[in-house]
């Protein structure tokens, strides 16, 4: 027992010569007691080792366990440690922290000095930082550069009445669905520009429509990006991507009914009552769903010469139209057709394609 007694005195005698034995460039204002305090509490508290291996990217338990047993090489761990408590914990709990680990009030005094003074001098590089970031920003302002969004205080924002728009009467010529993407700038003044204005070149009819609305019809619609500076929000021109989605789903069933063309008129007249089947598609809309599928039948250029009566079933999708600049609203029915052809060996369901409008 003596002789352990006498090595435990000749290995802490050590350690106090060591901790106390520091170059100028490794001052710290943490005694051996301190130390001694830290290592042991960590080793103790499995929280608290992992708090410590975290602040100094230390990410094997050997290496923690090394680095705790020789804190006196380590000073700048320590400092670390105690500073990251109070981090978490502010003032008071991390005042308990410490004296849980032992520290005395005096001890606490000095490390929570040494935090505040960290505090001031972290608050003093982010001002410094800030300011420079401000001034940079300022000369990139002045300079009338586009900002990505980002960089922005506040994103530009825009509001478009997609259910006025889709009361005009415009129509693609081929059946596809409205997934539209728009890279643009909103200018400062709330201008809607085209990052290449050559990209109309490959827009479908309702592509180039409903960005011709956008632009012409819908004046104080956007609203610019800005940048704060010194409490001021400044607009500047920035980066705007919009986009708009359209999504069928289809309903379960078919229409199937027989039209025959009026002589007089030229157009395609349903021969029998559907009302029966539009309601079960449609409810409430079921005369907005009749109008729809006349004006399917009658603009589809697969029917315009046919004569006589024919026999069609139509698959019925509901189509909703959204867009990351407006409200959600429901569009036209669209339907999947086909017309009963006679043939020589037999009957045949021959497609028929129409141009899709709002």
């Amino acid at each position: 027992m003596r002789i352990l007694i006498v090595v435990f005195t000749m290995l802490f005698s050590c350690f106090l010569s060591s901790a106390s034995a520091q170059t100028p460039e490794q001052e710290s204002y943490l005694t051996p007691s301190m130390l001694m305090k830290i290592s042991s509490y960590c080793q103790r508290k499995e929280l608290m080792q992992y708090m410590f291996a975290r602040v100094n990217d230390i990410y094997y338990s050997d290496e923690v366990d090394k680095a705790l047993r020789t804190l006196y090489n380590h000073l700048d761990y320590a400092e670390k440690f105690l500073i990251e408590i109070y981090d978490q914990y502010g003032s008071r709990m991390g005042y308990f922290v410490l004296k849980d680990m032992g520290f005395t009030l005096y001890e606490s005094s000095i490390v929570e000095d040494v935090w505040k003074k960290e505090e001031e001098r972290r608050e003093a590089v982010a001002e410094r930082k800030r300011k420079e970031k401000e001034m940079a920003l300022m000369k990139r302002i002045q300079a009338n550069e586009i900002f990505l969004s980002n960089v922005l205080s506040g994103k530009p924002s825009a509001d478009i009445d997609i259910l006025d728009m889709a009361t005009y009467d415009v129509v693609n010529d081929r059946e596809e669905l409205m997934n539209y993407s728009y890279d643009c700038i909103v200018t400062k003044d709330g201008k809607l520009l085209l990052v290449n204005p050559s990209d109309t070149l490959q827009y479908s009819a309702v592509q180039k429509f409903i960005y011709n609305y956008m632009t012409e019809n819908s004046a104080g619609a956007f609203s610019p990006g800005y940048i704060e500076i010194d409490g001021a929000s400044i607009p500047v021109d920035s980066y705007f991507t919009i986009t708009f989605n359209e999504i069928r789903n289809r309903i379960q069933g078919s229409i199937r009914t027989t039209v025959k063309k009026d002589k007089k008129t030229g157009c395609w007249k349903f021969v029998d009552d559907i009302s029966e089947q539009l309601r079960y598609f449609a409810g409430k809309d079921s005369e907005a769903m009749k109008y729809d599928l006349e004006a399917a039948i009658n603009t589809s250029q697969d029917l315009a010469e046919l004569k006589g009566k024919k026999e069609i079933t139509a698959a019925v999708y509901q189509r909703i139209f959204s867009s990351n600049i407006s409200s959600i609203v429901n569009l036209s029915f669209y339907f999947e057709m086909t017309y009963l052809k006679d043939n020589v060996w037999d009957m045949v369901q021959v497609p028929i394609k129409y141009p899709v409008a709002f």
